[in-house]
């Protein structure tokens, strides 16, 4: 008779705990030996990409992987050193996996964790079937959420204030995914961002199609937000965001939209007050009407029962009147907004891969550059928020 199932699972389970607690004990004697103090790469102290993803603590991220492997809480320690190389591959600007593979030594990949030097197809086969491209929006929502978490506990509160904006990103030639946009003049993609306006951290990111209309996602990017545990105060956009829906879901979840009022937009009627209770009044009949209800009532019920362009027309009413009656500040506001974005996304085109030509065509492509240009950024300010470094979190320029 052959070993009972339960006995094999066993022996299993025993081998992969003594190897799980021999790589613990290499990687403590590595770290040991290796880590002095973490240095924050700046202007006047650039740093290596290996001497900056090596104090990267993975625990957070761990549970990810815990449907894709067997045995996952038995062999999770094996998993730091790899997250580590994923960290180094996204700050030190590779152009592919395998060229960030090659130019690590032996001393390099034990400053990861390593016990030894991986084979590449276990690295490849971590990012691209363990992990996924698909799937590194996800990994990138863990790393923000543990940057939040972190932060709060240092009093510090990401996301109460942000901008949203989308930047084309060309395509590589004869890429057959791609298209042509007449208003950008090249074939490509795009990729729409919302960030941080304190600390120029994405908070959510979302590949696109060039020709499609970025305005759909404010929504959606806020929805994402809210379950990062995070309330919106504020949120500022350009006018291709600033529709009646958006507009609408934005400020009866207490978000307030700035945007910037296109020169042709007049008051909508349908955002009077007094439209706005006529509206109400259709609804009498329902067992959840109120009499006598606030304004703030009608705009949550009218909202809720679908009627977004009078709630919408409502807010952005206002907002034009905020606009005539504060312009300075209004406009203020709005530049910084331009501004700001602007510099975001000329910063990560030069100092990450998202407009690079790292030989990948094809919308996955876009997906993995997209991906790993998102994840360079949140790695760098996670990295820097463990270590006690609380300035200039995503600047991965000085990281060598």
């Amino acid at each position: 008779m052959g070993m009972p199932e339960i006995e094999i699972e066993k022996h299993i389970e025993n081998y992969w705990g003594s190897l799980g607690r021999l790589l613990n004990d290499e990687e403590k004697y590595v770290f040991n030996e290796i880590e002095k103090q973490f240095e924050d790469p700046t202007e006047d102290n650039p740093v290596k990409a290996i001497d900056v993803a090596k104090w990267l603590d993975p625990t957070p991220l761990l549970d990810i992987l815990k449907t894709r492997y067997p045995y996952f809480d038995i062999i999770k320690e094996r998993f730091k050193p790899r997250f580590r190389f994923i960290a180094y591959l996204t700050i030190s600007k590779k152009r592919n996996l395998r060229q960030a593979y090659l130019s690590l030594s032996e001393s390099e990949f034990l400053k990861l964790g390593f016990n030894n030097i991986p084979t590449y197809e276990l690295i490849r086969e971590f990012l691209y079937e363990r992990l996924g491209v698909e799937n590194l929006p996800r990994l990138f929502q863990w790393i923000t959420k543990e940057i939040v978490f972190l932060l709060k506990k240092k009093d510090i509160l990401m996301g109460t204030r942000t901008f949203q904006d989308a930047t084309d990103v060309r395509a590589l030639k004869n890429d057959n995914d791609a298209k042509y946009s007449g208003y950008y003049k090249e074939s490509g993609y795009k990729l729409d961002v919302t960030v941080d306006a304190e600390l120029d951290i994405p908070l959510h990111y979302l590949p696109m199609e060039i020709t499609m209309d970025e305005g759909k996602n404010l929504v959606l990017s806020q929805g994402y937000i809210a379950s990062l545990g995070i309330q919106e105060k504020e949120r500022i956009v350009d006018d291709k965001y600033a529709t009646y829906e958006n507009i609408a879901q934005s400020e009866i979840k207490g978000t307030k939209m700035i945007y910037k009022i296109a020169e042709h937009w007049v008051s909508n009627p349908n955002g009077d007050p007094k439209e706005i209770k006529r509206l109400y009044q259709k609804y009498h009949q329902r067992d959840d009407f109120v009499a006598d209800a606030d304004i703030e009532f009608m705009l949550h019920y009218l909202n809720k029962t679908g009627e977004r362009e009078a709630v919408g027309a409502y807010f952005r009413n206002q907002r034009m009147k905020e606009a005539k009656e504060q312009p300075e500040e209004y406009k203020k506001k709005c530049r910084e907004r331009g501004s700001r974005m602007e510099g975001f996304f000329g910063r990560v085109k030069t100092t990450t891969i998202l407009d690079d030509h790292p030989g990948r065509r094809g919308w996955k492509g876009f997906l993995l550059r997209a991906g790993l240009s998102m994840l360079s950024l949140v790695f760098s300010a996670l990295i820097r928020v463990q270590n006690g470094a609380l300035e200039h979190l995503t600047n991965v320029t000085y990281i060598i």
